[in-house]
Formats: structure tokens, sequence, C-alpha cells
């Protein structure tokens, strides 16, 4: 039994490597359009929303981004509702959230962009149980694949290897088993080249504490994240989470050694210029050790231009593209890598070559955006190397533009959250009318100080005597 009326039936199995959030969308994906779905994963699966030993980053902060969102509410209907009767948090990325950056707070227009914050566990955990329970669907814990089955020339998948030494048949397999994407090593093996990877290496350590979440005592927002000057290469985040819950974590970019116990990192919030999630900390009750994870690089395969792959064998998620976490944008460009493997299983209607060239380039498309944002703002902190995107440091100075503007402008606030949310392509930040309405806007400086902005010259803006013309009932929300 199929579970859309608009997936083309391509019949058959696909088996899915990792059970995490990227193999999880892929497997819900396929159930549409596979008699079987074989998910394999080498952790041992909680029974409930618990911790997974080999997802480290799930002791951190997770804010599902509303690209995601939509997806899975599509995939599952009433997933959303069902986080937030288990505990999960609806927040407004413009009014629920107080968010410092380039000197100020960001203006905080009530808007409809709203995502659920929750623990990692509590989600996968949630979808993990939706996936298990569709038809044709298998999910195996502690089952770890140890190689790719070929027919005699090596062109075409026909399955995977288990480590005890069963093999499984499979007319697809997908690997979402993270960055180190461990199918590379095999499909070199059969003499294919893997593809271009590019990297940009930021150096960043997380450092996350959960805390009890008292009603009596909330501040006027429900999530905070304090930027500090690029040249502090650090950050500060606060969210909420089921179980009436925060979780705070502190990020160290470029190398940046962080306090790994509770008085430091509460010495290191106050460090910064909005003391918002200080006080927090500081009345909050620990509910716990803290949680320590590094992230050394953002890393983008190029698979959009791999020119010779085995048939049936596809990269997907974190072995595709990994983002530095602080951006959360690594579940919803996974959920958007699902959507477009069902979109080119559909039009083919057979895992063929055609299929594979599609899906790849398809891929590439849905990871370009968040990487130019990623990559590109890695480049904001001194000492970040690696693969500078073409035009970044013009970006990120106009971006904190964009960021200022942000201070005083309903639009420009909005818009910026709409991007990070990942419903609008970077791409939108750069249209000639919102281009006016940033340097309109921005020509007040920072809202925490009183400096103006200076050209890239160095040169002061002038505080009047631009007057672009910008619609005053400019649409700020779009799906476009």
């Amino acid at each position: 039994m199929r579970n859309s009326a608009t997936a083309r039936h391509v019949g058959g199995t696909a088996v899915v490597v990792g059970a995490s959030m990227a193999g999880l969308s892929a497997a819900r994906v396929l159930a549409d359009r596979f008699d079987q779905v074989v998910v394999f994963d080498r952790d041992d699966l909680p029974d409930g929303p618990e911790h997974r030993r080999l997802v480290p980053q799930g002791h951190h902060p997770h804010l599902l981004m509303k690209a995601g969102e939509r997806l899975l509410e599509r995939w599952f209907p009433g997933f959303t509702d069902e986080l937030v009767a288990g505990g999960a948090v609806p927040v407004d990325l413009n009014g629920d959230l107080f968010w410092w950056d380039a000197g100020g707070p960001a203006r905080r227009p009530t808007s409809d962009l709203v995502s659920p914050a929750m623990s990692r566990p509590f989600l996968e955990h949630t979808v993990r149980s939706r996936v298990a329970a569709l038809p044709g669907v298998s999910i195996r814990e502690g089952a770890a694949v140890s190689g790719l089955a070929t027919d005699a020339g090596g062109d075409r998948v026909s399955g995977v290897h288990l480590e005890d030494g069963t093999v499984v048949a499979a007319d697809l397999v997908v690997d979402a088993s993270g960055r180190q994407a461990r199918s590379l090593a095999w499909v070199e093996q059969l003499g294919y080249e893997a593809p271009p990877v590019s990297q940009v290496h930021i150096d960043t350590t997380y450092v996350s504490g959960v805390y009890r979440r008292s009603e009596g005592s909330l501040p006027d927002w429900k999530g905070a994240g304090i930027l500090g000057e690029p040249e502090t290469r650090k950050q500060v985040n606060c969210m909420p989470m089921e179980g009436n819950r925060w979780i705070i974590v502190i990020a160290g970019f470029n190398g940046l050694p962080l306090p790994t116990e509770q008085q430091g990192m509460l010495a290191m919030a106050r460090s910064f210029e909005s003391q918002a999630i200080a006080d927090v900390m500081a009345t909050a009750e620990p509910l716990g050790p803290l949680a320590v994870y590094r992230f050394p690089a953002n890393q983008r395969r190029r698979v959009e231009k791999m020119r010779r792959f085995p048939l049936g064998w596809v990269l997907l998620g974190d072995a595709v593209c990994a983002f530095n976490p602080v951006y959360g944008q690594g579940m919803s460009s996974a959920a958007q890598q699902a959507e477009a493997l069902g979109v080119e299983l559909d039009r083919a209607g057979a895992v063929n070559r055609s299929f594979s060239r599609r899906y790849f380039k398809a891929a590439g498309r849905v990871v370009s955006g968040p990487w130019s944002v990623a990559a590109g703002g890695g480049f904001t902190f001194p000492s970040t190397t690696g693969d500078k995107p073409f035009g970044a440091d013009l970006l990120n100075r106009y971006v904190r533009r964009v960021t200022i503007a942000g201070h005083h402008d309903d639009v420009a606030a909005a818009r910026f959250k709409e991007v990070a949310a990942m419903i609008r392509r970077p791409e939108s930040l750069i249209s000639p009318l919102f281009m006016a309405r940033v340097l309109w806007a921005s020509r007040k400086g920072p809202a925490g100080g009183t400096a103006p902005v200076a050209d890239d010259a160095g040169t002061p803006l002038p505080a009047e005597g631009f007057e672009p013309t910008v619609p005053s009932t400019e649409r700020a929300f779009s799906d476009s």
C-alpha cells in the first residue's frame, strides 16, 4: 500500500544506510515508491526519546527550520501538533526570538514563521516512530553495512553487505550515513572517483547545558541568540525544549577555548554585549553536566559534478553537505534532498542513469543556498581557512548592513529570518528594492550604539538625503 497518490511506483527494494534524520526522511519518500524499504543503522536505537551514542550533536540545541517542518508535516500529517503535544515549544522566528547581532537587537514583528523547538532525541524518536509504522518499511538497529554488492562489472549496485556476512539485495542504495559517507570508499574500490570536496575550516567548539525553565520567571522571548563581534569568535544561544527546560549553548569559533563547568560558562555568557541569556542562566537550575561537541569544518561534496558512478547508489544528507550546526540548516537540507530524491524518481519512473544524474544535480541545487550562508559566513571570523566562496567578503559586509537594517526595519529583520529558515533563497537579500531598503534603514547605525554605518572605504554614510522608493506594503513573507 503506497502512501501518496502522486508518487510513481518504482517497485522492488530500497536500502537506506543510516537512521538519523536524513535517512528517515529518505525512507519516508522511498516508502511511497518502492515495495520494501530497509533502513540499517550501526547504533542501538532507543525505544523512547533518549540520546544516541553515535549522534553526539544530539546533546545540543535543535530548532526545526520552517522549510523542514513543512516537508515533515506533509509527509506525516499532524506531525507538528504531535511534537507540540509532547512538549515542543512553537517559536516565531521573528516575534518570539531575541536576536542580537552587529551591535544591537533585531526587530521582532509577529509572523507566521513558527517552528517547533525541542530536543534532538525527541524529534528523532517522533520521526522514527512514524517511519517505522509505514507499510513495507523496516528499521534494523545494530546492523552495520560493510560494503556494496554489485553486478559482475561493478556498473550497478545490487545491494549491501552487512558485517555479519549477510547480503541484502536492493534496487537502490541511499547512503545517509553522515559526513564520512563510508560508501565512497567502496565506490572508489570499484574504480570510480569520489566527487570533488569543498571545505571551510571553522574549528568550532560547542558547550551546552540544560536548565529548568520556570514558568514564573520567563523572559519576554522564547528563544535568543547573541553574537559577539567577529574578532571575539563567540556566540551564545538559548532555546526552549520539552519538559519545561532551556538548552543553552556557547559556540567558540577558530579554536576559541571554552569553559566546561557551570561558573565558567556563566562568566562567558556575561562577557557578551547583551546580558539576556546570562540573566536566564543566573537564575535557572542546571539539570546535568555540560556537553561538548567539536565541529572542524563545513564540507560540501560536489555530487553534481560527478561524471561516473555506479547505478543504483546515491548520497543524501551530511554525506552531501555538512553545515556548521550554528546555522540550523542540516535537517531541513536533508529533508529537501529527500524531496528531490522523490521528484526525480517520479520523473524517471525507474532507477536509471537519468534519475541518478538528475538527482545529483538537484541535491547540488538544494545545498547551494545554505552552503553560501554557512561557508561564506565562516569567513567573517579572522582565522577561517578553506575554499572561500567567490565574493564572500563583499557579501559578508553587505549582510552586516542587512543585520543593522533589521535593528530598525521590520521587513529587513523578517527577510533575513526567512532566508535563515530556508523558505527564501539568499538571492532575495539582493533584490533592488530590498537593497534600497537596507541602505536606507542601516544609515542609522547599530541600535545598540551611536556610530553611523561606514561605506566600504570607511566613509560614514549620510544620515539624510537618501530617500529610496520602497512600497510601504512590501510583503515580508512569501513561499517563493
